[in-house]
């Protein structure tokens, strides 16, 4: 449980500058500590830990973009990043040239045509889970509703069977818990040792079934694509994808298309009733919800930290980050940069946005924004319809604590009488 902020800053933000990414008081306001990094420590170094972090825009960017110095194939959570490569199929852990080949292949799932196509699908969605909610007084925004959005439109996208967004909530949760006081170094021995995305769990373990279904009777989703497509290997020559790349794409896609928007969509309802003259305006014109989206996800990003292996060294504001480093690299710390946003900690939903990072960018940019983006604009569209006003129970919302992502698992939703 938790209130809106912090009601005391931890000893790390109070005095002595230190950044644990694994603490829970930080984790619940991090934005002090990284203010401080930002204008202290532009380059972090926790010897503790074994990490550097970037901080400030202009530098996060740049680290976002230059993936020949901060690769992703050694790990992307800094607990798990080791000297040597991670080996899990999946592209998110992947460099070019394998992840271009690979994310090419999978982009044909996510072209501006298809993702516009599933707007009226996400309409009915969002209507079959606010309409019976309508006049029964409080509930609870993610279980309710925005935790089921997600994960019912990406689970049909990629060729799962309906009815299973619960279940599937609830698996990644669980996985992706991390609890505090453990060792990250111990977490992420377990999860490289149990690297292989064949061993399934939760609704995965139906996978192998899908496949072989699809392969024998292909439908309109990506499992099929998927089974039957060619790939353009480093040789020139093609060849099908194993079982193993298939898997990695469909947990990746599956987890990463559904976390980012539930969690999009609980800051959404939490700020939205914590600014009620932003919520007014978003009333008085519904145009501004599409601009609301960018500016919670500015506000508040999903995934707020990306871990990247250093491959060479580099000279970063007078220091030198030897070869085989750990780099955290702030993206929900720049997006509150003064030196690139007016005003930062302030939310605007009229707020002019030229790039928020909270969605990464460059090579490893979310494959699936723009679905993301269309999610979080209907959700809202459909709630400001039914409740134009509501109050959160701030003394009971709860977080997700993980090493990837920063949102809630309940925020408890009282519409205005």
């Amino acid at each position: 449980m938790l209130s809106r902020e912090t009601d005391e800053m931890t000893t790390a933000q109070a005095g002595e500058l230190y950044y644990d990414p694994y603490d829970y008081g930080i984790d619940a306001d991090p934005y002090p500590v990284w203010k401080r990094l930002r204008d202290e420590a532009p380059l972090y170094h926790n010897e503790k830990l074994g990490f550097y972090a970037l901080s400030r825009y202009d530098d996060v960017l740049a680290g976002l973009l230059d993936h020949e110095t901060f690769v992703s194939s050694h790990g992307i959570t800094l607990e798990m990043i080791s000297d040597e490569p991670a080996g899990i199929p999946m592209m998110i852990m992947m460099d070019p040239p394998e992840h271009t080949r690979l994310r090419k292949l999978v982009s044909r799932a996510f072209t501006p045509r298809r993702i516009q196509a599933l707007e009226t699908r996400i309409t009915e969605i969002c209507s079959e889970l606010l309409d019976p909610l309508v006049g029964a007084g409080q509930f609870d925004y993610i279980v309710d509703y925005a935790g089921l959005i997600p994960p019912t439109v990406i689970l049909a996208l990629v060729g799962f069977p309906p009815g299973l967004a619960s279940e599937f909530r609830a698996t990644v949760d669980s996985s992706m818990h991390f609890e505090e006081g453990r060792d990250p170094t111990a977490i992420g021995a377990e999860r490289r040792e149990n690297r292989s995305v064949t061993d399934l769990s939760g609704i995965f373990t139906m996978l192998p079934d899908l496949m072989r279904q699809r392969r024998q009777d292909p439908k309109e989703d990506l499992i099929s694509a998927l089974v039957h497509a060619e790939l353009d290997d480093v040789d020139g020559a093609s060849r099908t994808l194993t079982d193993q790349e298939i898997m990695g794409f469909v947990r990746l896609l599956s987890t990463a298309g559904s976390e980012t928007v539930v969690r999009l969509l609980g800051f959404a309802g939490v700020e939205l009733a914590r600014h009620p003259d932003q919520r007014e305006l978003l009333l008085a014109d519904p145009g501004l919800i599409a601009n609301a989206v960018e500016e919670t996800l500015r506000y508040e990003a999903p995934s707020p930290i990306q871990g990247r292996w250093v491959a060479r060294d580099v000279e970063l504001h007078g220091t030198v980050v030897p070869r085989g480093s750990k780099m955290a690299l702030l993206n929900a710390s720049a997006d509150r940069d003064e030196r690139h946003f007016p005003d930062p900690d302030r939310y605007q939903v009229r707020r002019e946005i030229d790039r928020h990072l909270a969605f990464g960018y460059g090579t490893h940019f979310c494959i699936g924004g723009a679905l993301a983006r269309l999610e979080g604009r209907v959700a809202l569209t459909e709630t400001l319809k039914r409740f134009p006003r509501w109050e959160i129970d701030e003394a009971a919302v709860q977080r997700i604590h993980t090493t990837t992502v920063r949102g809630y698992t309940n925020v408890p939703f009282t519409p205005a009488v």
